[in-house]
């Protein structure tokens, strides 16, 4: 099991310039454009709060639901879970919450795991291009977790328990004092994950000789606290703080052929912000933000039977990370608005036992970026985004072991309810330290390792209308994309129990994303995400038959179907609703060979709940899974079958 995320640093709070976020969901009689705010020319949806409040729910059980997006889990509550877009890994798909960056440089992935949704108001998925926000471009484009604002002196409870032992309690409150405003929460969370499933022995994912089992030492304990703050300094400038302090100890499962029952981890992980927003006129034409962020994340590993192929009993990794970055908006006059911003980070590595290069390494990063938009005519914008990067990876100081150019260009036609759009860009990945020297048991290192670059293109089209005859609203937003990529890092499974990175050499993917949803009537609506995807090695010294690249499903298709009734009453129940949805993933493949085979899966959810005295309380209740289907992920990790989970949730 990788280190879990030690994280990285990009401070924000909100966005400098953001328009005013667009969610989908019903109001009145229209379905509002789905298209995220940071930046409005790529291919992007949002998720907003409502659908983050499922008892039982973890960030990657929304995130599947979105066009472009796999997830990879390794078991149940609070075990480690990773996104990936458009066919990219996981650790080209970098993840921020509250802007800063979670994604390490050991594993190079983010934890989805260890982001608390109960603090999320929404999640906003950028395929294929990343917002300027982002510290660097990458083909799977971008995630970001943005909190819960303080609002007056507002506070809350929650609390859910259900299967598999799970249970979980929060509290917030937020303040105000002048031109103070200030949210401070604390969760806690508890899950046995005892849950059964068909051990295969290692027979590579085929159960027909498969025998019944239980999960063993899977359990975990999350202790967490958050501080978020804002100081008004007056005519539009403000201070924003953020604190963060994390504390997980579990059980480190292994695959079922070789289950452990000793070996236990415990993470920790603290970061901090501050972001500095200055307007230089009234008309805020001319702004300038400052940002600056640490992250401190710490893993350590007990194994006193070498049940992990550690080497050592005992194994402790502690990530650092610095970073700073300065910002500017200006618009100069009605059509041109430039966007330039610098980022410069520092993040080292210590292991102990410190017995390999990656206990000695170190990694410098720097970029320069212009972002601009130019309102060329009436209905035709075009948008550029330029920079360059500078990486230095290694135990000795040097300046850049890789200096590269990256960027993109697109063009929007159209400002009302139909608009198309095109992207064209160019990114550079360098390895990981993990990938490079590995860490742990499931994810060993590669040497060899090259960096890898490529191109990206997307063609999209998005509608949105309001009433169609006895329809309340519908909005479409379908996109083709293509990737192409020189020594793509992917992995394969090169014997039981663990996964080894390596340079595909050459490679393209080739897909379609469709995110459509109609208001039925003024109560209910269904919505529809579809991924197509056609991902190749196209490497000419290719040794296999199978050119399909691994661990990428072909197909992922998601309906969801929602009801909401809302009145006003302060004497009984004021809200009913409730959401039913399926998950569909094509199989795929567990090596570069096609001899492994991850099967076919599709699950059902259920969701209800019931709002009291004008939301004052709110009960839940969520069935996953509804049909006990049988879900493997990764290289051979059992998932929870039918799971029942209920809640309560009061608001002051």
């Amino acid at each position: 099991m990788a280190a879990l995320s030690m994280g990285a640093a990009l401070a924000s709070m909100p966005a400098y310039g953001e328009e005013p976020v667009a969610e989908v969901h019903v109001t009145g009689d229209a379905v509002r454009d789905p298209i995220a705010p940071k930046d409005r020319a790529v291919a992007s949806s949002v998720v907003p709060r409502e659908r983050l409040v499922g008892p039982g729910l973890e960030a990657q059980d929304v995130l599947r639901t979105q066009p472009g997006v796999a997830v990879s889990e390794s078991g149940g509550f609070g075990a480690l879970a990773t996104a990936a877009i458009r066919g990219a890994t996981a650790a080209s798909t970098p993840v921020y919450l509250a802007g800063v960056r979670l994604n390490d440089d050991v594993a190079g992935t983010a934890d989805l795991s260890m982001v608390p949704l109960w603090l999320i108001d929404r999640i906003e998925i950028y395929r294929g291009n990343a917002p300027l926000e982002a510290d660097r471009l990458a083909p799977g484009g971008a995630i970001f977790f943005e909190p819960r604002r303080p609002q007056s002196n507002r506070g809350g409870f929650g609390y859910y328990g259900g299967s598999w032992g799970t249970s979980k309690a929060w509290v917030h409150q937020a303040l105000n004092a002048g031109p103070v405003q200030a949210l401070v929460g604390v969760s806690a969370d508890h899950a046995t994950n005892r849950y059964p499933f068909i051990d295969d022995h290692g027979t590579l994912l085929d159960g027909s000789q498969g025998t019944a089992a239980s999960r063993e030492n899977a359990d975990q304990r999350t202790l967490e606290g958050w501080g978020l703050a804002r100081v008004d300094l007056g005519k539009g400038a403000y201070v924003d703080v953020l604190a963060n302090g994390i504390s997980r100890e579990q059980g480190v499962a292994t695959l079922a052929v070789r289950q452990s029952t000793r070996a236990r981890g415990r993470t920790e992980r603290a970061l901090g912000a501050v972001t500095v927003h200055v307007p230089l006129d009234a008309r805020e034409r001319y702004v300038l933000d400052a940002r600056t962020s640490f992250l401190v994340g710490s893993t350590s590993y007990d194994d006193p039977l070498r049940e992990l192929s550690l080497k050592y009993t005992k194994l402790d990794i502690v990530g650092r990370r610095i970073e700073q970055s300065l910002a500017a908006r200006l618009e100069l006059g009605e059509r041109l608005t430039l966007r330039p911003m610098v980022n410069v980070a520092h993040e080292r590595i210590e292991r102990d036992p410190d017995d390999v290069p990656i206990g000695r390494a170190h990694r410098e990063f720097g970029r320069a970026a212009l972002g601009a938009e130019a309102r060329l005519v009436p209905g035709v914008t075009l948008r550029a985004l330029g920079s360059g990067e500078c990486h230095h990876t290694g135990a000795t100081d040097a300046t850049c072991d890789v200096l590269e150019p990256t960027g993109r260009i697109g063009v929007q036609l159209g400002d009302g309810r139909v608009r198309m759009l095109a992207n064209l860009g160019r990114y550079v990945r360098v390895p990981t330290l993990g990938e490079v020297y590995g860490v742990a048991s499931t994810v060993h290192g590669n040497p060899n390792l090259a960096p890898e670059d490529g191109y990206t293109a997307d063609l999209g089209l998005r509608i949105q209308t309001n009433r169609i005859g006895f329809l309340e609203g519908a909005f479409l937003d379908a996109f083709v994309f293509a990737h192409s990529v020189d020594g793509l890092i992917a992995y394969q499974r090169a014997g039981q129990g663990y996964v080894v990175p390596y340079n595909v050499g050459r490679a393209r993917v080739l897909g379609a994303e469709l995110l459509g949803g109609v208001a039925l009537t003024k109560f209910v609506r269904a919505e529809v995400a579809a991924t197509f995807m056609d991902p190749r090695d196209t490497s000419p010294e290719r040794t296999t038959v199978n050119d399909i690249l691994p661990f990428r499903s072909r197909l992922i298709a998601v309906p969801r179907l929602r009801a909401d009734w809302k009145r006003t009453n302060r004497q009984g129940p004021s809200a009913v609703g409730g959401e039913a949805r399926a998950v569909y993933q094509a199989s795929r493949y567990a090596d570069p060979a096609g001899l492994g085979v991850i099967d076919e899966q599709v699950s059902f959810d259920l969701e209800a709940y019931v709002a009291w005295f004008d939301g004052v309380l709110t009960t839940r209740a969520r069935v996953a899974d509804l049909f006990d289907a049988r879900r493997t992920d990764i290289i051979g990790y059992p998932l929870p079958g039918r799971s029942a989970y209920f809640g309560v949730e009061a608001s002051w």
